[in-house]
Parts: structure tokens; sequence; C-alpha cells
């Protein structure tokens, strides 16, 4: 079987499907893809302009909650679905609220400092290009990306506010045991790409290494590569960081 996998090295989705293929044991080629160059070519060989996109045997399957179902068909076990409409349910968030808010704190990030982006590119089998270059290329796909499909950076401050939220909800989910468990599921696997991008963040990581969601992420995904400096979000967002509780907790 000859599995051929495309990605943007640090994308979230992409990282989910790659700690899939490596549960299931499928060797797989990485085709990685630059942002910006990327779009033209994914529609043109999937339809889509998104990544990630796998071929099976000349079959193509782009998105990852489709990829990890096809997963499940190549190789029945370690099992990703068993059929619990709450796994399904949390699934089906992480890939839609969960990956949307990452995504945008990212994009604001890669926008607003550029060189940021080299460090995304560790391991990557993509040409090098001239620092300069490099980064102002980086700026313009981002500056791009947000303007056009966020509608600016309102939807990354969003994003940022709304995290405490969103990790409050993956804890429970933990709690209760829809995720979490010793044998990861599909909702595992796609909360956990979104949150390893977000601790790639200094802003962010100390806030969610101290939570349950932190240290699932860090488990199914131990190897991520990005590092956003300190002070690339606006520190105006930044109390919006504080939890419920501790916001509750009398000084």
């Amino acid at each position: 079987m000859d599995l051929k996998l495309y990605v943007i090295p640090g994308s979230h989705p992409c990282a989910t499907v790659e700690a899939a293929l490596d549960l299931k044991g499928l060797p797989y080629e990485r085709v990685d893809l630059l942002p910006g160059l990327s779009s033209v070519a994914q529609l043109a060989r999937f339809g889509r302009r998104t990544v990630p996109g796998l071929v099976v045997d000349g079959y193509k399957v782009s998105g990852s909650r489709l990829i990890l179902r096809t997963l499940d068909g190549l190789k029945a076990e370690p099992r990703l679905y068993s059929g619990d409409p709450a796994v399904e349910e949390a699934e089906r968030w992480g890939d839609d609220e969960l990956q949307s808010a990452a995504r945008w704190a990212i994009v604001y990030a890669l926008k607003t400092n550029p060189a940021a982006g080299d460090s995304f590119l560790a391991g990557a089998n993509v040409p090098p290009l001239p620092a300069p270059l490099a980064h102002q290329a980086t700026r313009g796909v981002f500056t791009a990306e947000l303007r056009l499909l966020a509608g600016g950076a309102h939807a990354a401050e969003q994003a940022v506010r709304d995290l405490p939220r969103l990790l409050d909800h993956i804890d429970e989910l933990i709690e209760s045991g829809v995720i979490g468990g010793e044998a990861p599921n599909a909702a595992d696997l796609q909360i956990a790409g979104s949150v390893r991008l977000l601790l790639t963040f200094a802003d962010l990581r100390d806030m969610i290494d101290a939570r349950p969601a932190g240290r699932l992420a860090r488990r199914l995904i131990p190897r991520y590569p990005g590092d956003v400096p300190a002070g690339t979000l606006p520190a105006d967002w930044m109390p919006a960081l504080e939890s419920p509780a501790e916001a509750a907790t009398p000084a």
C-alpha cells in the first residue's frame, strides 16, 4: 500500500493525521508544501485548497476528519472510531471550533512576526529562501489570509480571548472520559493537534501546560516544530487568558 501525505509544516490538522498514521503504524511518504504556494497545487490535486491531503494507491482523500476515517478502513486497529456519539461530536468540535481558533491565532502571529515562521520549517523538506525574502513572503501570505478568510485581526483577538472557554471544554471532555483514555480516539487526535500548535506560543505555553489539555497534547504529539516568541500577541489580549477558576481566587 502506497501512502503519500501532503502537508504544510506546522499545520495542526496535518499533525493530527501524522499522529494517526504513526498510531496505526502505517508507513507513508510526506510531501511538504509552503503556505501561499500550496493552495493552487492542492486545488488541482484534491479539489480543495487546504491540507492535509492523502493519496492511497492513487485514491485521493482531503481533510483530517475524512482521512482519519479512511485510516480506520485501511487498518482496523487501533480503532479511532467506536461509534460513540460523544467522541464523534468532540471530534467535530475539535475540527471546527478549536481548529479555527488555533488557525487565526497562528495566522495573526506569523503576520505580525514573520521571522517566527522559520521555526516551523525545522526538519521540513522545502527549498530554503534568503531570510529577508522568506519573511516578506510569510508576512504577505498571512496578512492576506487573515484579511480575506477571517475578516481581519479581530478574528485572532476573539480566538485568543476564547481560549479559556475552549480549554475548559477540553478539560471537561478529559474528566468525563470522552478523550484522554489510554487508547487515543479520533477526537483525542483532532483536539491534540490544535492544542499542540497553541503550545508553540510563549505567551500561552505556561497557561496551557498547567491544564490536562496541555498534558494530553504533549503525550499524543510529543514533537511539534515552531516557537512564537513572547510578546507576539498584544498585551491587552492577555488578561482574557485567565481561567474562570483563577479569576475567582482571591489575591
